[in-house]
């Protein structure tokens, strides 16, 4: 019987075991006798690839949002939300670097509704793109049941101390608050009284509502004046923290009576509230003064503020200024000076009186909307470049 010669080639199983002893390392060796450079290229490899797996998206992201926001190259907008789906004009924009205007807010963006402010909650404006004419003054309406009342959301527990969160437990269920339907807390903590604004009628009803109260304004003044009181010895832990529920609260509570003056102002030539015809103009300039006791700084206006009812409000915000209860107005202390002047600039001198008052002890506000867009991109690109380098 024939028997084939062994084989030339070495079996399967040799080979592997081969493999196997080249690839172990012996428990004895010493471990400086092996190089090291190959492994640190592999964590460094490594470390790059993370990183840019983090910044990446990251930069692709910060891409998207600048289109919305700034000035950026044609090309940015194959990142936009709204065009990357789009294969012809993705493909199209990837080779035009000329400069682009930021996009403007639709309908339907949710930066629309959102008016810039310095505290933490910010106002809302109503989301209107064309004017509605303001209904005039109402006589007698039917209020709406229940009316619109300030923290009317959950309450948040985020406080320092339980005894102020137990206050504003307290305060936001008692009648003595309630019934003022006070303005300076509406316009801010009011889910309700801000969905409204969609609405030009309801918030005439609204306004004439908080103009018209059971209870007397000298008997609101009081209980706004102990609500005051009452804040500052319960959240004075969280006053002192900068608790931004307690400190808007004590704002708006110390300018309620101002407030209520600003809300029930009248336009004697249309015979509507001033407030509603902010409201109802396609144009929020003149809608931006009312935060300013709260200490919502005054943004970019334009023209459009330039009308008898901002006037006559920043005759009544000097005067208040100039009066016994100044001191406090603290949130109109820190943003009238440079309201005024800008109001001036736009308006013309002297549009705004600004001798009763300081400049503003507000912190300057800085327009992004003039910086480059490439901003973000800037950013990502260098700390993915340090990265890679390290």
């Amino acid at each position: 019987m024939f028997t084939p010669p062994p084989s030339p080639f070495p079996s399967k199983s040799s080979e592997l075991s081969e493999l196997e002893m080249t690839h172990d390392t012996p428990t004895h060796a010493n471990p400086s006798a092996f190089p090291t450079h190959s492994c640190q290229s592999k964590q460094k490899y490594t470390l790059a690839l993370r990183w840019t797996i983090i910044l990446v998206p990251i930069t692709l992201i910060a891409i998207g949002v600048s289109t919305r926001l700034f000035i950026h190259p044609t090309s940015f907008d194959a990142l936009s939300p709204n065009s990357i789906h789009e294969w012809k004009t993705w493909s199209k924009s990837l080779t035009d670097w000329s400069l682009h205007e930021r996009h403007k807010p639709t309908e339907n963006s949710p930066w629309l509704a959102i008016v810039p402010g310095t505290n933490a909650s910010p106002v809302i404006k109503r989301s209107t793109l064309s004017a509605t004419p303001a209904p005039t003054v109402p006589i007698n309406p039917t209020l709406p049941t229940p009316f619109p009342q300030p923290y009317d959301t959950t309450l948040s527990p985020n406080f320092s101390t339980t005894s102020c969160y137990n206050f504003f437990l307290n305060m936001t269920q008692t009648d003595a608050l309630r019934s003022c339907r006070p303005f300076s807390l509406l316009l801010t903590r009011s889910q309700a009284f801000i969905q409204n604004q969609d609405d030009i009628n309801a918030t005439n009803i609204d306004i004439w509502g908080t103009c018209n109260t059971d209870l007397s304004s000298s008997q609101c003044d009081l209980n706004m004046a102990w609500f005051t009181s009452s804040l500052r010895s319960s959240c004075a832990t969280d006053l002192s923290n900068q608790n931004a529920m307690a400190v808007s609260a004590l704002i708006g509570l110390q300018a309620f009576d101002l407030m209520r003056q600003a809300a029930c102002s009248v336009d004697p030539v249309a015979n509507a509230y001033c407030y509603v015809e902010a409201v109802a103009s396609s144009d929020a300039s003149s809608y931006y003064f009312y935060q300013l006791p709260l200490g919502q700084a005054l943004p970019q206006i334009t023209s459009g503020a330039c009308n008898s009812c901002t006037k006559s409000l920043m005759s009544m915000y000097s005067a208040a200024l100039s009066s016994a209860n100044a001191t406090s107005l603290t949130g109109l202390q820190a943003t009238y000076g440079d309201a005024a002047t800008k109001l001036n600039n736009v308006c013309g001198s002297p549009y705004a009186q600004t001798s009763t008052v300081a400049s503003s002890s507000a912190p300057p506000s800085v327009d992004l909307t003039s910086v480059g867009g490439t901003w973000a991109v800037l950013l990502a690109v260098g700390v993915l470049s340090t990265s890679m380098s390290s």
